[in-house]
């Protein structure tokens, strides 16, 4: 059997500067982010005001998905819309179309999603509301505890299983009429690089020809009492990765399809090539969910385990796009990691983070900058680094404070996510 080679062939981006490529790339160019201010009510009440990348005026029947489809979602949903689901069909039509696939039927394709917490935080609401009401509010009635339990069951049992990956990965297989080898996966703000390796391993075994990959992640409420609970949300409002005044994250609305194919398939049928997936390495570092463990190798492996796979050479990586959360602890120890495999202040390495623009986009983070690397390598652009000017001399790193024209050969992109699934993989513009 022949090594089978994997190419990418469609992006579909979805974020708070565009939808769609060329509205995606626009929002790069012209230095957008997009930050709006929420305020949260429960019924007249204020419950919080923050800042995030929020996503505005879309519509799923915009991007052109058969309507008795979504209606047949809808139904199912009991009416309820899911703007994570839809954020995943939207990435995942965009990519389709991107690659030039009308008739998913021609083709062996599968799929690949994955998401943080999948319709929990509207979950979580709605028993908020339902427990309120039936303890407190005006439906409030004397019940015995069987009772009580049979009413509060019978109300969210539905919502409760959609929680659950599988009914999600359902929904999109069936909307796309796809019918071959697909998965759902969540190894945090990692899993847009879990998903893609996954998604290469899948066609390398002959499963399918074509596979589909796709995450999102829709801000809420919960994500950002949590994230101010522990401490990590930016005062400031913004978010300036690696930098002195560097203070935490804003969470931001995102979704990504990204569409992996095998080489000669694509070539058979004429597909763009935005480039070469070589490979990827994964480290997991068993230590804290919330926090790296300070002083481990695990980063380090990741990404000498990506080299070891690619079989490239560290001198041969023109660009290194980091996670860049903007949180000083993390960003040490990430820059730990890239100066202890590129040396102290590399000279012939551009490092970028995205993360200016687009918030952290969660479990769609790392896909969705994957996607800018392969804008950049289509358009020959390097994206400069955005609220990075003033970097903490203590990294050791030179960031792209300029956006600029350049030509990109070999891209890396690395992700240290929560519960220490670190990943890292690597690009090749053919």
């Amino acid at each position: 059997m022949r090594k089978k080679r994997v190419v990418i062939t469609g992006v579909g981006p979805i974020s708070s500067i565009g939808m769609g490529q060329e509205a995606f790339w626009n929002g790069l160019l012209n230095n957008q982010d997009h930050i709006r201010e929420h305020k949260e009510y429960i019924g007249k009440e204020l419950w919080e005001t923050f800042r995030y990348h929020k996503i505005e005026n879309f519509d799923i029947h915009q991007f052109g998905i058969d309507r008795d489809k979504l209606k047949r979602i809808k139904d199912w949903k009991e009416g309820e819309e899911n703007e994570d689901l839809n954020y995943l069909l939207a990435s995942v039509k965009l990519a389709l179309d991107d690659g030039k696939i009308k008739n998913t039927n021609d083709y062996r394709i599968g799929l690949v999603l994955a998401h943080e917490n999948i319709g929990l935080m509207p979950f979580g609401l709605k028993i908020s509301g339902l427990a309120y009401d039936m303890l407190i509010g005006k439906s409030a009635q004397v019940l015995g505890k069987k009772d009580f339990y049979a009413v509060f069951y019978e109300q969210f049992i539905k919502s409760g299983y959609d929680v659950q990956g599988f009914p999600n990965l359902f929904h999109v297989t069936q909307t796309f009429d796809i019918k071959n080898f697909s998965l759902f996966v969540n190894n945090a703000c990692a899993s847009g690089l879990y998903a893609m390796e996954t998604a290469s391993q899948i066609i390398k075994n002959d499963q399918s020809d074509i596979v589909i990959t796709a995450v999102s992640d829709h801000s809420d409420i919960y994500k950002y009492v949590w994230f101010k609970e522990i401490g990590i949300y930016s005062e400031k409002g913004y978010m300036s990765p690696f930098s002195k005044n560097a203070d935490g994250i804003l969470i931001g609305d995102g979704a990504a399809g990204v569409m992996l194919e095998d080489y000669e398939h694509a070539q058979k049928r004429g597909a763009f090539i935005y480039a070469e997936y070589l490979g990827g390495g994964f480290d997991l570092e068993n230590w804290k969910i919330t926090v790296p463990q300070i002083g481990s190798q695990s980063y380090q492996s990741a990404i000498k385990k990506a080299l070891q796979q690619s079989s490239v050479a560290v001198k041969d990586i023109d660009v290194l796009c980091a996670h860049g959360v903007g949180k000083k602890t993390i960003d040490g120890y990430e820059s730990k990691a890239i100066t202890d495999v590129f040396g102290k202040n590399p000279k012939d390495l551009a490092i970028t983070a995205f993360k200016g623009y687009l918030g952290h986009t969660l479990g769609a983070s790392a896909l969705l900058e994957t996607i800018i690397i392969l804008l950049m390598m289509k358009n020959n652009k390097i994206i400069a680094s955005k609220n990075c000017e003033d970097v903490d001399p203590q990294h050791h790193l030179r960031l792209v404070e300029k956006t600029k024209e350049c030509q990109i050969k070999t891209v890396m992109k690395i992700c240290c996510p929560f519960a220490g699934f670190n990943a890292a993989v690597l690009l090749k513009k053919g």
